[in-house]
């Protein structure tokens, strides 16, 4: 007669607890990495929407901070240096844009971004904090955000305000680095703005700290008119061409030795004749958007896949 095999069922009992314990550690971890992964696409999503909301929509934008939450980064602006630096705070009993320059940290920028447009009228208000502030107004041509020729430059410097001229701007000796090739569209050059030109020049006006000064842009492709506090400051030439089109606003702290912030209030934006487009980096976003969706529907059927084996061996 042959021998019966013996099974060890206190072996095979704890083989099974072992894998149900593995397999209800890893349904564990996919529900985590789905919940991840859902909120990080429900964020970009968010701020996908609101950042390009104007350009889709509106033609004319209006932010006065006072429905954004108070803490963090404004919904509707965009930011790819330092976006922690800026954040909505309160001053007074109103809500405002805090931008901050911080110098271990470089230099900071935040965007708005509209429909490209040859006319339009831009307003806004800006506080000044500190006499160490050092800070441009850009409104940027094209979709090349970073060449200056044709753009709008105000500067806020040492208690002057400044409009910068092609006199005012220098070529980087270091050229590009491989980052700013990524952001800065088609672009072959690197600038920056000549301080001491400036400051060896007379400013257009003077401010002091602690006031809120109106600022009021009406440009077409020729040239712009600029006041501040309804002062008509006069007629101004772009720096070295004319102007095709503009697509969105900066606001830039000047890279200093010094740590400094100004606020930002009532930005409103009239376009004339807009264009519908859109914006080369929102092709990086909505690429990654997908990646994310990807990730969570590849999740979700391996968590499937993995369920169904487990009532499998089950019902075996």
């Amino acid at each position: 007669m042959a021998k019966k095999k013996k099974v060890k069922i206190g072996k095979v009992q704890s083989k099974r607890g072992k894998s149900k314990g593995n397999i209800q550690r890893k349904k564990r971890l996919l529900v985590i990495y789905m919940m991840v992964f859902t909120f990080f696409l429900s964020t970009f999503i968010y701020l996908w929407y609101h950042g390009n909301k104007p350009i889709f929509k509106q033609n004319v934008i209006e932010d006065s901070f006072e429905d954004q939450i108070v803490g963090i980064f404004p919904a509707g602006w965009f930011s790819i240096v330092n976006p922690w630096n800026v954040k909505v705070v309160s001053d007074g009993t109103n809500n405002v844009m805090e931008v901050k320059g911080i110098s271990a940290q470089g230099y900071t920028e935040i965007q708005k971004k509209f429909k490209r447009t040859a006319e339009g009228i831009i307003k806004c208000k800006v506080k000044i904090l500190d006499m160490n502030t050092r800070f441009v107004i850009h409104i940027a041509q094209r979709d090349r955000e970073y060449n200056p020729n044709n753009d709008i430059i105000i500067t806020f410097l040492e208690g002057g305000i400044y409009v910068v001229g092609e006199a005012n701007l220098i070529e980087s000796e270091n050229g590009l680095s491989l980052w700013e090739n990524l952001i800065m569209v088609n672009d072959d050059m690197s600038w920056a703005i000549d301080e001491q030109s400036l400051l060896d020049s007379n400013s257009i006006m003077n401010y002091i700290l602690n006031s809120w000064y109106s600022i009021e842009i009406n440009f077409n492709q020729e040239e712009f008119f600029l006041t501040i506090n309804e002062n008509f400051l006069g007629v101004f030439d772009y720096p070295k061409y004319d102007s095709i089109y503009f697509t969105s606003i900066y606001f830039i702290p000047f890279m200093t030795k010094y740590d400094f912030k100004f606020y930002v209030d009532d930005v409103e934006i009239t376009i004339s004749n807009p264009v519908d487009y859109i914006h080369p980096l929102n092709i990086f976003i909505l690429v990654l958007m997908i990646f994310l969706l990807s990730m969570i529907i590849l999740c979700y059927f391996k968590f499937s896949k993995l369920k169904r084996k487990t009532t499998t061996k089950r019902g075996k």
